[in-house]
């Protein structure tokens, strides 16, 4: 409220002609938690992403349909056996003036790929064998081997663009300043309060952005946050709590985007010994009633998961296959019995107090366990902390809130390939199983949409066999705009933690 009576106050004093001046208006925008980083190439959560994608454009983006768009490239070619693709790039500008060209590209690339360095996404995309830069706006990106994914891969926010030269004076310190090619500049970060950009005049796509600026604020607590939409403080607000999901639906002064995208579930550390051994893991998918999570931790929001996270109309998604488990009691403790623990044992969950969806999640499971003689103990440190043990593999098991990151049915490799070096945060660590890898990477190189479909259907099989995660719920992901904001899209299924891009497109009256 207090900076709209600083806005009235100016447009009064000023006079008729600060309306010009105020044509496209300052956003204010709650976020749910403090970005950890902006260096582009860590995956940091919603919120880090959120303030990315108004910063930064990658060589293509997904759009607001769900759709890949071209961005700084403004086409690309692939070769009929998904070995190599070559990128036109646009006239584009970054936001230090300097032109958008192939060299940029290539060193952006480089510094994902870095082994030594911390690309989220390093894994994917370590697939480029050569990067060719044949003239300035010419890209050439050969593979060590087909992958018919690494278009999305490329479309991440984590895979987005930066000047060469700003990396080499940056390169231990890529938070300071950023500089990208999207529709706002960078202003400034007043740690444990904002992030403040600003409309870039020189952004490639005409007529955008139409907002001036906008302020990420950080509301880590979820009813000051929700209080802050209903009073006017700001105008746009992400992870809705489900108890005030209905409110803000009514309105009148506010608007729920809604969304199904992700997941809750558990990813288990194998090796703490009793979740390395596969039985245990699926004793606690029969364990679990969905329904106490669904209806204490999303007030009866959300529909139950009893196989694997495979949206219906994604390849790999199998009817016959989405009730693999059920709610069994007896058969969870006649399976951890068979595993040698007829009497449970004890365990450390980690989740978040944050997040109420998080931390009443937890609760409800150390609930549901406590039947088949599992006590557990909880581990509930603040967001930022949580992910910082959830990378380190601090944890005996954790509450997984998520989704696939990509549309193509590869988004599975980065929650099962395998590996005894903790490289993400999405997979159970050191979990590693040669038939799973084997058909992830068959499934990433086959052209042929009948052969891959065969290929995640034996995938499905081994993987709920194993179980190195477990599934219980999809959830709602929504936002809630003040009345008179447009333009913003909570997009759709797995998309959703990339709305931030739509940024671009918002008004405000």
């Amino acid at each position: 409220m207090k900076r709209i009576l600083q806005m009235a106050l100016a447009v009064s004093l000023l006079g008729p002609t600060a309306t010009s001046a105020l044509a496209g208006g300052t956003l204010y925008f709650g976020l749910s938690g403090e970005p950890s980083t902006l260096d582009t190439v860590v995956q940091p959560g919603t919120s880090g992403r959120t303030v990315k994608l108004a910063i930064h454009r990658g060589l293509v983006n997904y759009g607001i349909d769900g759709k890949i768009s071209p961005e700084l490239a403004e086409s690309y070619d692939v070769s009929l056996d998904a070995k190599e693709f070559t990128f036109h790039l646009r006239q584009a500008t970054f936001h230090d003036g300097s032109p958008v060209t192939a060299a940029d590209v290539k060193a952006s690339l480089e510094r994902i790929l870095d082994p030594k360095g911390k690309g989220a996404f390093r894994n994917e995309l370590s697939i480029i064998s050569k990067i060719e830069t044949p003239d300035e706006k010419t890209v050439k990106l050969t593979l060590s081997s087909p992958s018919v994914a690494l278009i999305d891969y490329l479309a991440l926010p984590e895979s987005v663009i930066v000047p060469a030269a700003w990396l080499a004076k940056n390169a231990d310190n890529p938070t300071a300043s950023p500089i990208g090619a999207g529709p706002f500049q960078f202003v400034s970060w007043t740690r444990g309060r904002e992030i403040v950009v600003k409309k870039f005049p020189g952004y490639y796509k005409k007529g955008k952005p139409d907002l001036d600026e906008v302020h990420y604020v950080f509301y880590s607590d979820e009813n000051t946050r929700v209080n802050a939409l209903k009073s006017g403080d700001v105008d746009i607000i992400d992870y809705v709590p489900a108890k005030d999901a209905a409110d803000l639906e009514k309105g009148p002064d506010t608007e729920l985007l809604r969304n199904t995208g992700p997941f809750m579930g558990l990813q288990f550390n194998t090796k703490f010994e009793p979740f390395s051994k596969p039985e245990v893991r699926q004793a606690i998918a029969y364990a679990v009633d969905r329904s106490v999570i669904i209806n204490t931790a999303f007030n009866g929001l959300g529909s139950p998961i009893y196989g694997i996270a495979i949206p219906k109309g994604y390849m790999g998604y199998s009817e016959a296959k989405a009730n693999y488990f059920s709610h069994d009691i007896e058969k969870a403790k006649a399976l951890l019995a068979k595993a040698g623990y007829p009497n449970g044992f004890e365990a450390r969950l980690l989740a978040s107090s944050q997040y109420s969806f998080h931390q009443n999640t937890a609760i409800a499971i150390q609930s549901e366990l406590a039947k088949i003689g599992i006590k557990v103990k909880l581990d509930l440190p603040d967001w930022a902390s949580r992910m910082a043990k959830a990378t380190g593999a601090d944890y005996d098991f954790t509450v997984l809130g998520s989704l696939g990151e990509i549309t193509d049915a590869d988004w599975l490799s980065n929650y099962y390939y395998g590996g005894d070096k903790l490289v993400r945060t999405n997979n159970s660590p050191y979990f590693n199983d040669p038939q799973i890898n084997e058909l992830l990477d068959k499934g990433r190189a086959t052209v042929d949409k009948a052969e891959r479909a065969k290929i995640y259907d034996a995938f499905v099989d081994r993987a709920l066999e194993l179980s190195p995660l477990v599934y219980f719920m999809w959830r709602e992901q929504s936002y809630a705009v003040k009345k008179g904001v447009t333009g913003f899209t909570n997009m759709p299924g797995f998309l959703t933690f990339q709305s931030g891009l739509s940024i671009e497109n918002t008004k405000i009256e």
